[in-house]
């Protein structure tokens, strides 16, 4: 036979054991995700930076000057699944036979990236007489590459300063994207671009 207040002392050792188990494994939990997080957090994986499409409409250069139309549409990933990324500066350079002829900022001061996530800049730019100093060599590479179908090797480098979320210190981004650009032209056929996965350097900074 069993009396009420048995019952209910019971019933009351019951809920203090359930209510024990699952604090406990509620501090468990909490202290796995922590101690995942800090590892998570103590190394830092390099952003991934893509070009996934880019379109050439003029290309004219001279000993002295490039004058051009051009459109990249830049990837870049940040892969690490417990820091977003914030830009503190970046910028990129384009190069024709290792002359730097044009640059144009990608972001803005200020801009963040989340953790796993994938942003896409796109860029338009052009010039009818952008300086450059590509000399007698430049030039006889640009004729070269104007006979060979209008296939120009065009190169955009990045270059720019990231802050990672729980690290103090910044990071130099650095990446060098080359490019097959075949020239489109009103009578031309539609061109197809190759995406390109850019070479990002590695940094000698500690923590980055």
């Amino acid at each position: 036979m069993c009396y009420e207040s048995e019952c209910c002392g019971g019933s009351s050792r019951y809920r203090r054991f359930a209510l024990g188990f699952w604090f406990g494994l509620a501090i468990l939990a909490t202290t796995a995700a922590a101690v995942v997080l800090v590892v998570a957090s103590a190394r830092v994986s390099r952003l991934s930076v893509a070009v996934d499409d880019a379109s050439l409409t003029r290309f004219t250069a001279t000993a002295t000057s490039v004058a051009y139309n051009l459109t990249v549409a830049l990837v870049v990933r940040n892969p690490n699944w417990a820091m977003g990324v914030t830009y503190r500066s970046l910028e990129a350079s384009y190069l024709f036979s290792g002359k730097r002829f044009d640059s144009v900022t990608v972001v803005q001061p200020g801009y963040t990236q989340a953790a796993r996530k994938t942003a896409v800049f796109r860029l338009t730019s052009g010039s009818d007489a952008a300086q450059a100093s590509l000399g007698s060599a430049g030039v006889q590479e640009y004729k070269k590459e104007s006979a060979a179908a209008g296939v120009f090797d065009v190169e955009v480098d990045l270059s720019g300063e990231v802050k990672y979320k729980l690290h103090r210190a910044s990071c130099r981004l650095e990446a060098k994207c080359p490019l097959k650009l075949q020239l489109a032209t009103p009578d031309a056929s539609s061109v197809v671009f190759q995406k390109v996965t850019c070479d990002v350097l590695r940094s000698s900074q500690s923590g980055c």
